[in-house]
């Protein structure tokens, strides 16, 4: 196990996989996979790879069966924000790619990790199903999936947070969330205030000075004489 993170290592352990899984995809190992699971290999690799390395504090040297199983079970299905086809890919395809690496003699043990990967595949897909095993930046993202949302686009993520974080305090507030209008009436609302308070924030109120008292300028007159005029000209 590593004994610090460090971004230097992490790329070139994906460098070093990246080259292994060019080779994997011109194998007879590679070309056995369905072509959904051949579309979903180098994301599988690649995450698992790093995932291994970031939260596990693995190199590919290092990769064992009981880390590679919490990896597949936990990390994976909890930070992994894609759709069912990659999960569905892990299992098979990790299970390639093991075989070819040690055949290539590239890794050592990776035959053991092919088979437990295969023992695990069914809960790997229960496991990534379940919302319950999700973070919260995956739910979000998720969520914004599921609700037709390009989350590529950071403007649209965005009103996209806002409209979420406005319906869970209608929630707080008591609004019947079931009822469209009054949600739409609600968030219109909220919208206006924060627009109005931005507005608020970027035009700060001016401190009234008496028109007797000595102009700030530093002129040495009254402002009623100096500065003064400038602002009752303006109205």
């Amino acid at each position: 196990m590593v004994d610090e993170y460090s971004d230097e290592e992490l790329e070139e352990i994906l460098d070093r996989v990246y080259e292994w899984r060019i080779e994997f995809s011109k194998s007879q190992r590679y070309e056995a996979l369905t072509e959904e699971q051949k579309q979903e290999s180098g994301f599988v690799v690649m995450s698992f790879t790093e995932y291994m390395y970031s939260y596990h504090g693995l190199s590919p040297e290092e990769w064992d069966e009981d880390e590679l199983e919490e990896c597949c079970l936990d990390t994976l299905p909890r930070k992994i924000s894609a759709d069912m086809s990659y999960f569905k890919s892990i299992a098979p395809v990790l299970s390639a790619f093991f075989a070819f690496v040690e055949e290539k003699g590239l890794l050592r043990n990776a035959l053991n990790l092919a088979e437990k990967v295969k023992e695990i595949d069914e809960q790997i897909i229960k496991n990534a199903s379940d919302s319950n095993n999700w973070g919260p930046a995956k739910s979000f993202v998720m969520a914004a999936k599921d609700a037709g949302v390009d989350i590529t686009n950071e403007k649209k993520m965005n009103f996209f947070m806002l409209a979420q974080n406005l319906h869970q305090l209608a929630l707080i507030e008591g609004v019947d969330v079931t009822d469209e209008k009054e949600v739409e009436k609600f968030m219109l609302e909220k919208i206006a205030n924060i627009d109005a308070g931005s507005e608020n924030a970027k035009k700060p109120k001016r401190k009234k000075i008496g028109r007797n008292e000595p102009c700030p300028c530093g002129s040495g007159k009254k402002y009623k004489k100096c500065c003064g005029r400038l602002y009752d000209s303006k109205g």
